[in-house]
């Protein structure tokens, strides 16, 4: 290697050591404590994690650093076999060891014990949670920190002189693309080789999407290391590998070989294979590190979202969400019923429509605050939304969507009325019929927002309840059939055949209810203020 390859290659060293991934706790944080409980040998370790893989006793290599290892069937191995993947796991320098146990018993309490003992930290699965759908989660949750491809400005300028870096050692044109095969860099060392494909693919910034090219991608993202290609006439021989964090695709680089023919028998020289495996680390470091300077605005302003939904605003928050103070934006609120899963199903639900909304209003800002799912959208047409919404939820199942319900507020200046705007869409989602729609708005559920009003007026102020209203009320199932007859009666505007035909009753049971009720209540001649308060009262006071 000459002083310039040098050079290059020790600008590289140190650079694969960097981090990159998600912290351990914040993975915790993510999923949600239902779903998975982290036990760390030390409390101040925090590893970051990059990827998930499963323990196979024949493989011969296990995980690996910043690598979950999941134990599958943790629960029926011997103990010396379980102590075997342990060992295995910590001489492999991995984060910590996912396993599935039952919770409070003596073998979940060994088994953590035998993981802390060997510096690892212990991750417990939910037995309701598959690890298919851990994979998924997991895997998701790694991919929503890359929010965006767009790059920051120095970050061409990184990848260009890496591309130039490469070029180098390897005498030919070197291209880095990104994981839809857009080339991000490319080298302009004198001198270098390049082919009329390589040249079509700077000019119009894409790589071919030829058969050819088809099965080489397919084959350079399955595998872990470099995939070299024969000369290809008129096309140059080729050195590729992925770009991957974790077990994530980035990208790929492609590097021409004009020396690299026939590759089954002229091995890769040790100096290549270093460069181009080290420039796939750091190209990897480079776009994620881009991709967290531009999702740090969005984290920030996600943290000061979460703030005010709790009244707890510091300086400045009310200006990173609203840089105006006077937008018009939209609060989107998801129900999720607690339960089983219930964590799963929130991650999913919020991905799909974080994936949604961001088509169309890159500002919207999405969180999980408990079991609900809050989102912020700038726009001023609640039809619009709604939309979007219902075309959102056509990729969740239905076990996803059940007992799931969407409340749309009316649009506000959110910079002042953020906390009006998700009351109002907390309790369209409660009005909500689900079994009309499952995304909700003020104009659909307009009367039952009114009797909900009514009811927390009378919360405050009990003195507006009619004694009459309130004693009949609290007799409970004593008094039940008298004020569906009331109800009913009122509803069919004191028609008794409509309102005997309702309740599957004789009319002469109905006439006999309300000469009972009149004796009972204020509702003969007493004027129509007197009638409306008595209907919207009883709405109130029996509204579930």
């Amino acid at each position: 290697m000459d002083l310039s390859k040098s050079a290059h290659l020790d600008a590289l060293d140190g650079w694969e050591d960097r981090d990159f991934g998600l912290r351990l706790g914040e993975l915790e944080t993510h999923l949600g404590s239902d779903l998975i409980r982290v036990v760390r040998p030390d409390r101040e370790s925090d590893p970051f994690i990059r990827a998930l893989d499963i323990y196979d006793a024949r493989s011969g290599s296990t995980g690996g650093e910043g690598v979950l290892l999941s134990v599958v069937s943790a629960d029926a191995m011997r103990p010396d076999e379980f102590r075997r993947a342990l060992d295995d796991a910590h001489e492999s320098g991995c984060a910590g060891v996912v396993v599935k146990v039952e919770e409070g018993s003596e073998a979940a309490a060994s088994a953590i014990r035998d993981i802390l003992e060997r510096g690892l930290a212990a991750v417990v699965l939910a037995a309701y949670v598959s690890w298919r759908e851990f994979d998924a989660l997991l895997t998701r949750v790694l991919g929503e920190h890359a929010q965006t491809l767009d790059l920051a400005p120095s970050t061409g300028d990184k990848l260009f002189a890496l591309a130039n870096t490469v070029a180098r050692v390897y005498g030919g044109s070197v291209a880095i693309e990104d994981h839809q095969r857009g080339i991000l860099a490319h080298s302009s060392v004198q001198g270098q080789a390049i082919d009329d494909l390589r040249t079509t693919g700077i000019l119009f910034r894409r790589a071919g999407d030829a058969p050819v090219n088809e099965r080489r991608y397919r084959d350079v993202l399955a595998a872990d290391g470099i995939v070299r290609f024969d000369r290809h006439d008129p096309y140059l021989p080729r050195a590729a590998i992925a770009i991957r964090a974790g077990s994530i695709p980035l990208g790929t680089i492609w590097a021409l070989d004009p020396d690299g023919d026939r590759p089954s028998e002229h091995p890769l020289s040790h100096e290549k294979a270093q460069v181009l495996t080290t420039a796939a680390t750091l190209a990897a470091d480079t776009l994620l590190e881009s991709w967290r300077q531009g999702s740090r605005h969005g984290s920030r302003r996600e943290a000061a979202f979460k703030r005010m939904l709790i009244s707890a605003n510091r300086p400045g928050d009310r200006e990173l969400l609203d840089p105006t103070a006077d937008e018009i934006g939209i609060i989107v609120l998801a129900a999720v019923p607690r339960g089983t899963g219930a964590a799963v199903r929130l991650s999913e639900i919020r991905s799909v429509l974080a994936r949604y909304l961001a088509m169309y209003v890159p500002d919207m800002v999405i969180i999980i605050d408990g079991h609900e799912i809050v989102a912020w959208c700038p726009a001023t047409r609640v039809e619009t939304v709604q939309e979007w919404m219902t075309s959102a939820l056509s990729e969740l199942s239905e076990d996803t969507l059940r007992g799931l319900s969407i409340g749309l507020s009316d649009p506000h200046p959110i910079g002042h009325r953020l906390m009006y705007a998700v009351d109002e869409a907390r309790e369209v989602a409660a009005a909500v019929d689900r079994a009309n729609s499952v995304v909700g708005t003020v104009a659909m559920v307009r009367p039952q927002l009114f009797i909900s009003a009514c009811r927390r007026q009378l919360d405050l102020d009990d003195r507006l309840v009619l004694p009459e209203v309130r004693e009949l009320v609290d007799r409970g199932e004593e008094s039940r059939h008298l004020l569906d007859t009331l109800e009913c009666w009122m509803e069919e505007s004191g028609n008794v055949g409509r309102t005997a035909r309702r309740l599957r009753v004789h009319e002469q049971t109905v006439r006999y209810r309300m000469r009972k009720l009149r004796t009972l209540l204020p509702i003969t001649d007493h004027g129509p203020d007197t009638l409306l308060t008595v209907w919207a009262q009883l709405r109130a006071l029996r509204w579930e």
